[in-house]
This record gives C-alpha cells, sequence and structure tokens, in this order.
C-alpha cells in the first residue's frame, strides 16, 4: 500500500511539473490559428480567444526581395537580434497586429515570452507592385523565455503563402 501512494503522489508531482513548466499550454501553438502578415515583414498566429499571439518581424525582407526582383530566402539565428520572435498572452492580444485602428482599448499583455534560441526561415517573393509580396515562415527549435525562469518549446511551425509588404491604414 505504502508502494501505492507513493507511485500515486510521483505521479501527481510530475503532473503538476508538467503543468507549471508549460504556461501556455501543451503543443499551444497549434491552437494559433488565426494567421497573417504585415510590413516588411511581420507574420503572427493568435488562438480563436484572442488569449495567445505568437508574432515575428524582421527588417527589410521585401525591400530586398523587390530589389533582387526574385525569391529571396533568408535565415535567422533567433538567439541574435536580427530579428524579433515574441509570444504574448492576455486578452484581445491582437488588437493592434496589422492593423490602424485600436479598438477596446488595445491589447492587454499578462505575460510575454522572447525568443532566446532557435531558427527561423524566411522566404519572400516580390509582388506585383512596390507594397504586395508573398512569404512563408518556418520556426524550428524554438525556445522562448519569460524571463522570469519559464520556458516554452516551439519545435516547428510554418506560415505558408502570407500577404506581406503592405502597411496598415
Amino acid at each position: 500500500m505504502h508502494t501505492t501512494r507513493t507511485a500515486a503522489f510521483v505521479a501527481f508531482l510530475a503532473a503538476l511539473a508538467a503543468c507549471s513548466s508549460d504556461p501556455l499550454g501543451p503543443h499551444f501553438e497549434q491552437e494559433l490559428t488565426r494567421r497573417g502578415g504585415c510590413a516588411d515583414v511581420v507574420f503572427f498566429a493568435v488562438d480563436a480567444d484572442d488569449e495567445r499571439m505568437l508574432s515575428f518581424r524582421a527588417d527589410g525582407l521585401v525591400a530586398e526581395a523587390r530589389a533582387a526582383g526574385e525569391q529571396v530566402v533568408t535565415t535567422f539565428d533567433l538567439s541574435q537580434n536580427a530579428a524579433t520572435l515574441i509570444v504574448e498572452r492576455g486578452t484581445r492580444i491582437a488588437d493592434a497586429m496589422c492593423d490602424d485602428v485600436i479598438e477596446n482599448g488595445g491589447p492587454r499583455v499578462r505575460r510575454t515570452w522572447v525568443a532566446v534560441a532557435g531558427r527561423a526561415i524566411v522566404t519572400v517573393r516580390p509582388g506585383p507592385s512596390e507594397f504586395a509580396a508573398r512569404a512563408d515562415l518556418r520556426l524550428e527549435d524554438i525556445v522562448l523565455d519569460d524571463g522570469d525562469g519559464d520556458r516554452v518549446i516551439v519545435e516547428e511551425m510554418d506560415w505558408v503563402d502570407v500577404s506581406v509588404g503592405w502597411f496598415p491604414g
């Protein structure tokens, strides 16, 4: 009987540790069902409740593809500062993303995780006009940190054929 209680307690502690070590929920990235992009270059993905959003930003990729007149592929090491990948948790979290009208007081961010490791591969294809382009983003082996010791892992995630290069307004 003692062994059964000990095993149950160990299982309880393991479950508790799993919950506390995954503050965004297991495989939260699969719940980010609304995806989009804008600017030069922004990608975002948000959940149906508008409470969790992952966003990626890098500067000048559309302009680079336009200048080259062809598809450009850029790889970012997210432990460096050449691009930004963050996850935000709160309410109305995507209210200001790729939007020039902030409604209802804007997003209320309660917690932010920043990528400290991993790789982002961006492919940009110039479009028919100066501000029109299509792009893909692949994330690999992402480690996100909230600054208080909570880390979240995203093994891989893809956006395909997203409209970028346009600016709200």
